[in-house]
Protein backbone atom coordinates (compact mmCIF):
# COMPACT_ATOMS: atom_id res chain seq x y z
CA UNK A 1 0.00 0.00 0.00
CA UNK A 2 1.31 3.48 -0.68
CA UNK A 3 0.18 6.86 0.79
CA UNK A 4 0.85 10.44 -0.19
CA UNK A 5 3.15 11.68 2.93
CA UNK A 6 1.54 15.45 2.35
CA UNK A 7 -2.15 14.24 2.49
CA UNK A 8 -1.58 12.00 5.59
CA UNK A 9 0.30 14.58 7.98
CA UNK A 10 3.48 12.27 7.42
CA UNK A 11 5.69 15.34 5.91
CA UNK A 12 5.04 18.80 4.96
CA UNK A 13 6.36 20.97 1.98
CA UNK A 14 6.89 24.51 1.60
CA UNK A 15 7.13 26.43 -1.83
CA UNK A 16 7.88 29.88 -2.31
CA UNK A 17 5.67 31.97 -5.22
CA UNK A 18 8.25 32.12 -7.92
CA UNK A 19 6.54 35.87 -8.51
CA UNK A 20 6.02 37.70 -5.64
CA UNK A 21 8.21 35.34 -3.15
CA UNK A 22 4.91 34.80 -0.60
CA UNK A 23 4.92 31.27 1.02
CA UNK A 24 2.37 29.16 -1.26
CA UNK A 25 -0.43 27.26 0.74
CA UNK A 26 -1.09 23.73 -0.31
CA UNK A 27 -4.88 23.13 -1.58
CA UNK A 28 -5.19 19.62 -1.72
CA UNK A 29 -5.12 16.99 -3.95
CA UNK A 30 -5.47 18.34 -8.25
CA UNK A 31 -8.01 16.10 -8.59
CA UNK A 32 -10.26 17.26 -6.45
CA UNK A 33 -10.65 20.44 -8.30
CA UNK A 34 -11.80 18.47 -11.99
CA UNK A 35 -15.59 18.74 -11.09
CA UNK A 36 -18.26 19.40 -8.53
CA UNK A 37 -18.12 15.62 -7.36
CA UNK A 38 -14.57 14.54 -7.87
CA UNK A 39 -13.37 15.21 -4.24
CA UNK A 40 -16.32 12.57 -3.11
CA UNK A 41 -15.12 9.72 -5.31
CA UNK A 42 -12.34 7.21 -4.73
CA UNK A 43 -8.91 8.53 -5.69
CA UNK A 44 -7.64 4.98 -8.23
CA UNK A 45 -10.76 6.39 -10.19
CA UNK A 46 -8.07 9.45 -11.17
CA UNK A 47 -4.98 7.34 -10.79
CA UNK A 48 -4.66 6.43 -14.54
CA UNK A 49 -1.79 8.65 -15.83
CA UNK A 50 -3.24 11.37 -16.82
CA UNK A 51 -0.94 14.74 -15.63
CA UNK A 52 1.43 12.27 -13.74
CA UNK A 53 -1.59 11.19 -11.31
CA UNK A 54 -0.78 7.46 -10.48
CA UNK A 55 -0.26 5.09 -7.55
CA UNK A 56 3.19 6.17 -7.67
CA UNK A 57 2.54 9.93 -7.70
CA UNK A 58 0.45 12.59 -5.67
CA UNK A 59 -0.43 15.75 -7.58
CA UNK A 60 -0.87 18.29 -5.11
CA UNK A 61 -2.09 22.45 -6.30
CA UNK A 62 -0.21 24.80 -4.68
CA UNK A 63 -1.32 28.78 -4.55
CA UNK A 64 -0.05 32.02 -3.61
CA UNK A 65 -2.47 33.61 -1.33
CA UNK A 66 -1.37 37.16 -2.48
CA UNK A 67 -1.01 37.06 -6.20
CA UNK A 68 -3.07 33.92 -7.01
CA UNK A 69 -0.05 32.40 -8.83
CA UNK A 70 -1.03 28.44 -8.95
CA UNK A 71 1.11 25.35 -9.41
CA UNK A 72 1.40 21.86 -9.64
CA UNK A 73 3.58 19.56 -7.29
CA UNK A 74 4.19 15.79 -7.33
CA UNK A 75 4.24 14.15 -4.47
CA UNK A 76 6.25 10.54 -4.27
CA UNK A 77 4.23 8.32 -2.45
CA UNK A 78 5.25 6.24 0.51
CA UNK A 79 5.21 2.29 0.66
CA UNK A 80 3.82 1.19 3.68
CA UNK A 81 3.59 -2.46 4.30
Amino acid sequence: MSVCPICNGLATFHKYCPLCGHQMQNAGVIHDFYDNYSAYLDQEIYEDGYRLNDHAICVHLMNCPNCHYDTNISIQRLNIN
